[in-house]
């Protein structure tokens, strides 16, 4: 009996074989190509630190700080950071006394609202340093007093 069971089992493991190679040899196929696109849109995006003058005596001198502008663009896209054309730089307080300040986007102190900062995406952050001047003379001038302003910056691509 256990003969006859593999027999029967081995009889059973060869039609399978031989029937899975016929399948085999039979089976035909048929291709296509898919097309695959994608169109990449330049964009970019600008995140701002605050600028803090911090705190001084009005006898201090001229005061000179930095905040930093993170801009990240479309790899190869070409920008321009600046600040608000109208905008008049004054820092105020409460009782409407102003204190005159420039912003600028490099170190020999042109206005980011006439000199725009050039640059050119890379598809990643590009930290732009923004620098700020309060000069002695408008620091002498201020009445003792908190002050502030709003400045909206762009990126112009």
């Amino acid at each position: 009996m256990i003969n006859r069971q593999a027999t029967a089992l081995t009889l059973t493991a060869i039609s399978i074989l031989f029937s899975s190679a016929a399948f085999a040899d039979t089976t035909e196929t048929a291709t296509a190509d898919m097309h695959v696109s994608l169109t990449v849109e330049k964009s970019c995006q600008i995140s701002v630190g605050d600028m803090d003058f911090g705190s001084h005596p009005s006898d201090t001198g001229q005061l000179t700080v930095t905040s930093q502008a993170s801009v990240t663009c479309t790899n190869g896209t070409e920008y321009q950071l600046s600040s608000a054309s109208d905008h008049t730089y004054e820092m105020a307080n409460d009782n409407g006394d102003t204190v005159a300040y420039t912003i600028y986007g490099d170190t020999s102190g042109s206005d980011l609202s006439k000199t725009p900062v050039d640059n050119i995406g890379t598809g990643s952050i590009q930290t732009i340093p923004i620098y700020g001047r309060v000069t002695a003379d408008a620091l002498a001038q201020a009445p003792a007093g908190n002050y502030s302003d709003t400045v909206t910056l762009t990126v112009a691509y």
